[in-house]
């Protein structure tokens, strides 16, 4: 009984002592405007560099950030997944990696607020 009282009090402890760095996180990379149209899905905030039918060309905009200067990394996988039933599927993906500064927006107010904000990172996008 004891011991469960002290790991809950050390939980909340950790818990309590955290709630002010979630509030001070890095700005959030805002996505580029317009992109691609996905029949069936919609909007996407990516162009999708390649040849061929529903792609953008080999000159497309890999970039998926707004306001960032950087480097953009682009790889494309594909090959065959089965399900645990058996089935298989023809899967094709395309992973892009972000590093260096970029203008995000950082919440402020209320509301749904935010303001401007630099930063430095790396992201993947899978």
């Amino acid at each position: 009984m004891i011991t469960r009282l002290k790991v809950g009090r050390t939980l909340c402890l950790l818990v309590l002592c955290t709630f002010r760095l979630w509030g001070q996180g890095p700005p959030l990379p805002v996505p580029i405007p317009g992109g691609d149209v996905i029949q069936g899905f919609g909007l996407i905030n990516q162009f999708l560099p390649g040849p061929g039918a529903g792609f953008d060309g080999l000159n497309a905009d890999p970039q998926g950030i707004n306001n960032s200067s950087g480097h953009v990394a682009l790889g494309f996988t594909a090959g065959i997944a089965t399900d645990g039933h058996g089935k298989m599927y023809n899967i094709g993906t395309d992973i892009r990696v972000y590093q260096g500064k970029y203008a995000g927006a950082k919440a402020s107010g209320g509301a749904g607020g935010s303001i401007s904000a630099v930063a430095r990172g790396t992201f993947i996008e899978i």
